[in-house]
């Protein structure tokens, strides 16, 4: 009983002819114009045309487009450039490019140019990091015969007769210097290690 109740309250999902399909297409017509001729709500025609896949963009009919209102032209401020850019309002950017800016700013200064970059504790290291592991996985599966050609096994700290995967130029050194993830994973960087010699270098201890 219960189930005849629920199914005849139920309502069903109308059925659009070609020349409402083709009214709530048009792009130069509002969700509520066209909500007031087919009687529906606004929202019903969002969702209608998401499933058509018709994406309308820019300004409501008879507006102008509100991205053109509020952005503005600036002029970089960086040494010897005068290159205009535009911007919203709200944007702090006074720099062209980055460039522009590393040529200008006081890189040595806490958060200004390169510095923030090379900075290990950001998470732009972490990342860089990641990849680089990454990378060194991929190469020492490939050239395995010429990093590890004693066969060592490769094991995590704490293991006896472990070896380790290790970056001759360390992977912090990597980064400061600017050298990309591939840079820093290439073959000629990989070596085993015993876990133990791995672990001192991370302390600053040379082997």
């Amino acid at each position: 009983m219960v189930n005849i109740f629920l199914g005849e309250s139920m309502k069903l999902a109308r059925h659009y002819t070609n020349d409402e399909i083709t009214l709530i297409c048009n792009p130069t017509l509002t969700a509520e114009e066209v909500g007031k001729t087919l009687k529906i709500c606004a929202g019903t025609v969002y969702r209608k045309r998401k499933q058509l896949g018709v994406i309308i963009h820019g300004a409501k009919k008879g507006k102008p487009s509100p991205n053109k209102i509020r952005k503005v032209i600036r002029t970089c401020i960086g040494k010897d450039c005068n290159t205009s850019f535009t911007v919203i309002p709200s944007q702090t950017k006074k720099y062209c490019s980055h460039t522009c800016q590393q040529r200008t700013a006081n890189v040595a200064a806490k958060g200004v140019g390169s510095r923030k970059m090379r900075n290990p504790a950001t998470p732009e290291y972490k990342k860089y990091a990641r990849q680089v592991h990454g990378l060194s996985q991929k190469v020492y599966q490939e050239y395995k015969d010429v990093i590890n050609p004693n066969g060592y096994p490769r094991t995590i700290c704490g293991v006896k007769d472990g070896w380790q995967l290790d970056h001759i130029t360390p992977i912090k050194e990597c980064f400061e210097k600017g050298l990309t993830p591939q840079e820093a994973a290439q073959v000629n960087n990989l070596r085993m290690l015993p876990w133990k010699d791995n672990l001192m270098r991370q302390y600053g201890i040379s082997t």
